[in-house]
């Protein structure tokens, strides 16, 4: 799809962020994120039923509203990588379809639109779709931004973060590369350059 730009990164490396620098721009964006939070919540009763023998916290899967409580699946899933494998079994494909519907749907605008999506390169769903932009931070970086965005300490912190391809495995991968290792300032201007070059055709 020629209008496609894939973004993706490890996790708190600043792809939301991008994501929304981009929104504010003018241009249109997909979220993975998003379209996997409204799966969880209309597969919610199927899903707790899925998970209940991996519970092994005895938390409550369900919040008061019937809906999946995803911080507690995260525990599970983080802790659990036979779990971790049947959530993805069970959610990627119905992900995969609702991103592809929503491509087609943009594709025929003739414009340039942004599909975030944080397990792009482990996933390989979506090779050959479009161009691959990295937001790249360093492993030690991202641990501490995830640490402070989330509350975590650094062994939870860790089991997030590794649970995903290396960053550097990634950096090899992408056909653009926006660090984000310094300031917000810095960050956000080189998002800015980048986005002003793919609106003009240049990259």
């Amino acid at each position: 799809m020629k209008n496609a730009f894939f973004v993706t990164a490890s996790i708190a490396c600043g792809k939301s962020t991008f994501i929304q620098i981009a929104n504010s721009m003018g241009f249109q964006s997909i979220s993975a994120d998003e379209i996997a939070h409204e799966i969880l919540d209309r597969y919610s009763l199927e899903l707790a039923q899925i998970f209940l023998k991996f519970n092994t916290k005895n938390q409550k899967l369900l919040k008061e509203n019937k809906k999946i409580d995803r911080k507690v699946l995260g525990d599970i899933i983080f802790s659990n990588q036979e779990a971790k494998k049947m959530l993805e079994d069970f959610t990627h494909p119905k992900i995969r379809t609702r991103i592809l519907e929503q491509m087609q749907i943009l594709e025929k605008e003739n414009k340039p639109y942004f599909v975030e999506i944080p397990l792009f390169f482990e996933s390989k769903a979506y090779e050959n779709l479009g161009k691959v932009i990295l937001i790249y931070s360093p492993k030690e970086l991202s641990l501490k931004r995830l640490m402070k965005r989330d509350n975590l300490n650094l062994k939870a912190a860790k089991k997030r973060l590794y649970t995903q391809m290396d960053i550097e495995e990634k950096l090899k991968k992408a056909d653009l590369i926006i660090k984000n290792t310094s300031s917000y300032a810095d960050f956000e201007k080189e998002c800015i350059l980048t986005i002003k070059k793919i609106s003009k055709g240049i990259i």
